[in-house]
């Protein structure tokens, strides 16, 4: 993933071209082409998957020429390599405009790349004719791709060859790469031939600042360095992020150095506490762990504030004697709901460290509840790059518990998965843990996996462990006597115990991820295992599944909560008590229960991180259980008065409306009543009763009846006011039903879908339908086609560029607004919300203030420099 990662940001920096045609066709002819100077925009607004769509468009239109449709494939291609299409671009670049093209190697190594096949995307890369126009691009995009995949030597080279180019730009980019490469590696001296080869670039003066500012660290002259390295962090100087991470840990380095460690510490500190989702938080954290007090007590501001990070309570957990000292964590459900303060990237790095720091503590139990937080830490981020070295850090305190068993058990495990390849540990990890699991199986006679562990220590950097491994080694072979034996070895754990609680744990996780599998195998682990102490959590986790996913069954969820004794759980385990407690009367509807299970909580435990989710619980379950003051209804009372009155359609009209605003559950039932009577009546507000009795049904979750009142009066060739409002109430009806028939939710696109026929439709309610199919597509996990809604009204792609100039609609605007953005950031395109933020708050409108605001905390949040 991380390869990826590399390799996608370098597309990022360096722009694809779009096309290159023989040929170039007059603007005039492609201007007109709408959908694809839409598509062009959804590019340059960094939205590729909307450019797909409009280039696919385009491409529909006949009798263009080839030329035209050469430019439009080549827009295509470029925008589904961006939008991580690399099959779809394989495809386009099968078409016959693509035939015997000299550029064509140069896409395909691109689609490659982005499908993850970098060995071909290099070879690709290779072919590309050298009088190509795309041989820079190619270059660097070569050079980058190897570099991210570890061929060093190779990617220089190429940088070196990009140097020499004759573009300009092309030539910049590589030697200032090349700098910042040196600069990071500590190459000082190829750092400062290669900056003083640079010439006119704005980023020369502070190429040879940061030099100047390395050499003064390295000649321990700290106080020159650590002004030549402050002169970055004045004012808003935008900094590549590789010459950012070296200006930040260089004038740490350089404070520490110079006996400065809180100064030091007080700006990493600062650093993560602005930067949360930064790339180089890992170094960071490096520093500020060796930085630390030694020995550390629980007081001290730096453990404190790595608990606060991690968002950790202050309960030690039991040492429960397990293979692995607990080194998985005890509950299978969601982690507590809480106002987080931190970043998930964030916090899972400084629960990393917190587990660390807690295991020095010279307190009681510090060890175990160390233990348990690094088995926390491994269930909550399975994908993280620190999950290896936790595995090996429990070892390591298994050692110092003397449970040296456990600690080669686990290092065996580790071993395995990384040898597997499921998790990263780097090499010197792995050597380390090597040489320490060599040691213990020598002491339990098991040479074959001697030898193993040694093969592994034997490739150590550190000379000293390389040549221990290596004498240990022909010890272990010498004694083992079978090496094929060894080599052949079953790679499966047969430890019984060790067996049995990977089993559970892997049983957990799949509940966590809400697995589909994760039933049978919490059953399978309580039939096989009915005395295990880890069947508490089972059964907690088996009774959430019963009561939350399909087939529901509430009989088995009560009956495994009430196999349980609560009075013996620990406070994590009695929230994922509660928690599946409480989606069990919700089940039930059976309010009252919910209401006392969640109050006895709040009792037991007024401190925990879980109370503002168990307070909303129970807010909720108090609405829907009736308890709401209730209020006089002077209009229903007066209308019942004056059954004669020719305003009786009035009275019972505003009467449901008040009832409605009260909102009482009697209020809203006599609403629906009273709006019924002026139905029947046929009068001039029959409709708008309708209308509003609707609404009242959508409110008080009677859909079925909302959607068939209003199929009967929806017309869908009428573009009345009225009509928009029944078809958008008749969308919302279809869409509530959605959660428990999906196929509603296409029978409200369909209907939305009509109403934006109407050419003539209100800009209000253009923007507003927008926004709600959106919602619709949203809860279809159709998060794409919701972007393309909302883009539609940010970009006024919903305006008729022929039609007189309209006032601009704010409240919806900015509601598509907030959400494009909302899901941009949700999957991680920063680059593309910081566009769309721009663009908003180009327009002028009320918030634009706000959203140039939002733009710009994204690019500090995220280190998104324009180049």
């Amino acid at each position: 993933m991380r390869i990826a990662a590399l390799f996608l940001a370098t597309l990022i920096l360096t722009p694809l071209v779009s096309a290159a045609p023989a040929t170039p066709v007059p603007p005039p002819e492609m201007e007109a082409i709408t959908p694809y100077q839409q598509g062009v925009q959804a590019l340059s607004d960094h939205l590729p998957d909307l450019a797909v769509t409009r280039f696919e468009e385009a491409y529909k239109i006949p009798n263009l020429t080839s030329e035209q449709n050469r430019k439009i494939l080549y827009s295509l291609t470029e925008a589904q390599v961006r939008a991580n299409q690399p099959g779809k671009a394989l495809v386009t670049l099968n078409s016959k405009f693509f035939n015997d093209h000299p550029e064509k190697d140069f896409w395909i190594a691109q689609a490659l790349a982005a499908q993850g096949k970098y060995l071909e995307a290099i070879e690709h890369f290779k072919k590309l004719d050298p009088q190509s126009s795309y041989t820079d691009e190619a270059t660097l995009s070569l050079a980058s791709l190897q570099l991210a995949l570890g061929f060093h030597d190779e990617a220089i080279t190429n940088y070196l060859k990009s140097a020499q180019s004759k573009d300009v730009s092309t030539r910049l980019k590589a030697t200032t790469t090349l700098a910042e490469i040196y600069l990071e590696n500590g190459d000082l001296k190829k750092a400062s031939t290669t900056i003083s080869s640079i010439s006119g670039s704005s980023k020369t003066d502070i190429l040879k600042t940061v030099l100047e500012a390395q050499l003064a660290l390295t000649s321990k002259n700290y106080t020159v360095a650590i002004e030549k390295f402050l002169s970055f962090f004045e004012g808003e100087k935008k900094l590549h992020p590789r010459l950012y991470q070296v200006a930040l840990i260089g004038l740490a380095d350089a404070r520490q150095a110079a006996g400065q460690t809180q100064e030091a510490v007080l700006g990493l500190t600062e650093f993560v506490n602005n930067h949360q989702d930064s790339p180089i938080l890992l170094p960071v954290f490096e520093r500020l762990s060796a930085w630390a007090s030694a020995p550390m007590l629980p007081a001290d501001p730096f453990y404190i504030q790595l608990r606060k990070w991690a968002e950790r309570d202050l309960e030690s957990a039991p040492d429960f004697g397990l293979p692995l000292g607990a080194d998985f964590i005890v509950s299978p459900l969601p982690p507590a709901i809480a106002l987080n303060t931190t970043t998930p990237y964030l916090r899972a790095i400084a629960h990393y460290y917190y587990a660390l720091h807690t295991a020095k503590l010279d307190i009681a139990g510090s060890r175990s509840k160390a233990q348990f937080e690094l088995s926390a830490f491994r269930v909550a981020y399975p994908q993280h790059a620190l999950f290896g070295s936790s595995i090996f850090e429990s070892s390591k305190i298994q050692l110092k518990q003397k449970k040296r068993l456990d600690a080669l058990r686990t290092l065996q495990t580790l071993a395995d998965l990384a040898k597997a390849k499921e998790i990263t540990l780097s090499s010197e990890a792995q050597a380390q843990a090597g040489f320490i699991a060599g040691m213990l199986s020598v002491e339990q006679d098991s040479y074959t996996d001697a030898l193993k562990a040694f093969e592994i220590a034997a490739r150590s950097n550190n000379a000293h462990i390389a040549r221990a491994a290596t004498i240990n080694l022909g010890l272990a072979a010498l004694r083992g006597a079978d090496l094929i034996a060894f080599d052949s070895q079953q790679k499966k754990i047969t430890d019984k115990e060790l067996a049995t609680q990977l089993s559970i744990e892997r049983a957990l996780w799949l509940a966590h991820q809400k697995h589909p599998e994760a039933r049978q195998a919490l059953n399978t682990f309580l039939s096989e295992n009915p005395q295990n102490p880890r069947t508490v959590d089972a059964r907690i986790a088996l009774a959430s599944i019963c009561a939350t996913q399909p087939p529901l069954d509430s009989l088995m969820s009560k009956a495994l909560i009430d196999s349980v004794d609560s009075s013996k759980l620990s406070e994590s385990q009695f929230t994922d008590f509660t928690r599946t407690s409480y989606l069990l009367a919700e089940l039930q509807q059976d309010w009252p229960a919910a209401i006392i299970v969640l109050d006895y909580y709040s009792k037991k435990y007024p401190e925990s991180l879980s109370i503002s989710e168990f307070e909303m619980r129970k807010a909720l379950a108090l609405y829907r259980n009736g308890e709401h003051n209730k209020s006089r209804q002077l209009l229903g009372k007066l209308a019942l008065e004056n059954p004669d009155s020719p305003l009786i359609s009035f009275c019972h009209y505003y009467a449901g409306m008040a009832a409605r605003l009260e909102g009482t559950p009697q209020a809203l039932k006599e609403s629906v009543n009273l709006f019924e009577k002026v139905i029947k009546l046929k009068g001039a507000l029959a409709l708008e009763a309708r209308i509003q009795q609707a609404r009242v049904l959508l409110d008080i979750n009677r859909a079925e009846e909302a959607k068939i009142s209003l199929y009967t009066v929806y017309k869908t060739k009428s573009s009345s006011a009225q009509q928009r409002e029944i078809g958008i109430l008749l969308a919302t009806a279809l869409h509530t039903q959605g959660s428990e028939d999906p196929g509603q939710y296409a029978k409200a696109i369909a209907v939305y879908d009509q109403l934006l026929t109407n050419k003539s439709l209100p800009l209000a309610w253009s923007n507003q339908i927008h926004y709600m199919k959106g919602q619709t597509l949203e809860s279809m996990k159709e998060e794409k086609l919701a972007l393309d809604s909302y883009y539609q009204v940010i970009n006024k792609e919903n305006i008729d560029p022929n039609a007189p100039a309209i006032q601009q609609e704010w409240k919806w605007f900015y509601q598509c607004s907030f959400k494009a953005i909302a899901l941009l950031e949700k999957s991680h395109d920063y680059r593309a919300a910081v566009s769309i933020a721009r663009k908003v708050a180009s327009y002028g409108g009320p918030e634009s203030e706000a959203y140039q605001k939002r733009a710009r905390a994204l690019e500090m949040q995220h280190m998104i420099w324009e180049e």
